[in-house]
């Protein structure tokens, strides 16, 4: 009995601690767009502020007028460099890559894959257990072949990259056009007063989208916050739970959570039209949502992203880490935790329904059984069907929202899932963009020590075809690419899907 309750103990913490980057090239101004969140568009990549406003960034919740305005100008930017690149179809379909880089730590390495595969290949193979050797090289493949690369978490002028200008330095070795837009200045070291090159600090960290092919227009999106990355992150007293809490995640999954990530920004998405060699324009989206959240609160960046994509007329892929983790990583207080429970009504049901049996604990450990099952349940699968009361799965209303939009010339988003076009024979809702396993889908995301149950599927690829054509087909999930490079090559797994013509 004892074992038992530790094992409930155990995976219940794991619950609370889980989910817990110069240019080159001719470049074009294309049209401004200033309606809504709407962002402005420039031709290179420059980070706006002096080295002592980015010191006053760090200092102030609320930057004074002038700097205020310049950073909420650039945080609307979204920075093009078009290389006039005469690029052709080398195969009957387009193929295009999801990955969060993890800042872009691996950047020489992700460099050489796309460049030189068979380089790449013939150092790291010896990481790769024999039976996995031949799906190495495929992926390797794969992802080497890809014709558009939407990433996520690209450094520019950090120190813990070394202050490399990630986007451009991939760009310029594929001599591919980009768009990039921030999502957050990022102030960690100047708040916590570490000793940084003041040359060539810039502090920028956002998504980018490099394409093979012309973009033709771009512009980016900034989402609704769910969490604001300054206040929260230099608060000094932090709560006991949170401590626990950062305990436990490196006692149990050997995971350390980060604190101290101050930043001025927000989530954001990038929305490029891009000109293929037959003329034929699609629309590349790519968005990161918000982690530090409750699921509704992705919730609503999925609806309001949706709402400014609805009257795109052209295919569309839709990309990026959503974090639909099922939970968040918000900083853990006494007030988070009950507000948690109080706002989760069938929390409250379960309470109520036990509090009649008169065991010690037995609350406790029926809401503990109820939610280590829950994860159980949506184990590589954040789509599961909610079991109101028993089984709750926050992360459904995701599901049901995209499988109800539709957009203004009355085509959806592709849910299909036929063998036939699946890249492993599997069938099931969203087989044939993103690729599913034996339990839901494969994964993106897991701890370092996943303990059964912290595997996250947070990655997606959701495509809009246009009547037949643009169909997605071949989606994949390259976990054996993603671990060929000792350790990994990033904290998520990346992703391909395929669009025919």
């Amino acid at each position: 009995m004892k074992i038992f309750i530790s094992l409930i103990l155990i995976l219940t913490l794991s619950v609370c601690i889980c989910v817990s980057a110069k240019d080159s090239g001719s470049s074009i101004i294309y049209k401004q767009h200033i309606e809504k969140n709407i962002g402005l568009v420039k031709s290179e990549i420059d980070s706006d502020f002096t080295f002592d406003e980015l010191v006053k960034l760090s200092q102030t919740a609320k930057p004074q007028a002038e700097l205020k305005i310049k950073l909420d100008n650039h945080l609307s930017m979204v920075y093009i460099v078009n290389r006039n690149n005469q690029a052709k179809l080398d195969k009957p379909y387009l193929r295009i890559a999801s990955w969060n880089i993890h800042r872009g730590y691996t950047i020489s390495e992700i460099k050489e894959i796309l460049t030189s595969p068979n380089t790449y290949e013939k150092k790291n193979i010896i990481n790769v257990k024999s039976r996995n050797k031949k799906k190495f090289r495929e992926e390797l493949n794969t992802f080497a072949t890809s014709d558009i690369l939407c990433l996520n978490e690209t450094d520019i002028g950090m120190p813990r990259t070394k202050y490399a200008n990630i986007v451009a330095e991939l760009s310029d070795s594929l001599n591919w056009d980009y768009a990039y837009a921030t999502e957050y200045i990022e102030l960690g070291p100047l708040f916590q007063k570490q000793t940084v090159d003041k040359k060539l600090y810039k502090g920028l960290h956002g998504n980018v989208i490099i394409s093979k092919f012309p973009i033709i227009s771009a512009q980016v999106l900034r989402l609704p916050e769910e969490y604001d990355w300054y206040k929260n992150e230099v608060k000094k007293r932090q709560s006991p739970l949170e401590h626990f809490r950062k305990f436990g995640a490196k006692a149990i999954f050997r995971e350390r959570i980060r604190h101290h990530e101050v930043r001025h920004g927000s989530r954001n998405a990038i929305i490029a039209d891009i000109k293929l060699p037959n003329n034929q324009i699609v629309t590349i989206v790519s968005t990161h949502f918000e982690d530090r959240a409750y699921s509704d609160g992705r919730l609503k960046q999925f609806k309001y992203l949706l709402k400014n994509l609805k009257d795109k007329k052209t295919p569309l892929v839709l990309a990026g880490d959503f974090n639909t983790s099922t939970t968040d990583t918000k900083p853990t207080s006494v007030k988070k935790e009950i507000h948690k429970r109080l706002r989760d009504p069938h929390y409250l049901i379960r309470q109520t329904g036990l509090s009649f049996v008169p065991v010690p604990f037995i609350p406790f450990v029926g809401s503990a059984v109820a939610v280590t099952f829950s994860k159980l349940l949506q184990y590589k699968d954040p789509f599961f069907p909610s079991i109101p009361v028993i089984f709750p799965n926050h992360e459904r209303k995701f599901y049901a929202y995209l499988k109800k939009f539709k957009f203004n010339d009355g085509n959806t988003f592709d849910l299909s899932g036929d063998k036939k076009r699946s890249s492993n024979g599997k069938r099931g809702l969203l087989a044939n963009s993103n690729q599913r396993h034996w339990k839901g889908f494969k994964s993106t995301f897991k701890l370092e020590e996943p303990r059964i149950i912290a595997y996250f599927k947070l990655d997606w690829f959701f495509v809009k075809p246009v009547g037949k054509h643009f169909l997605p087909f071949n989606g994949r999930t390259l976990k054996t690419l993603n671990y060929s490079l000792k350790g990994h090559l990033s904290d998520h797994n990346p992703l391909t899907v395929d669009i025919g013509f």
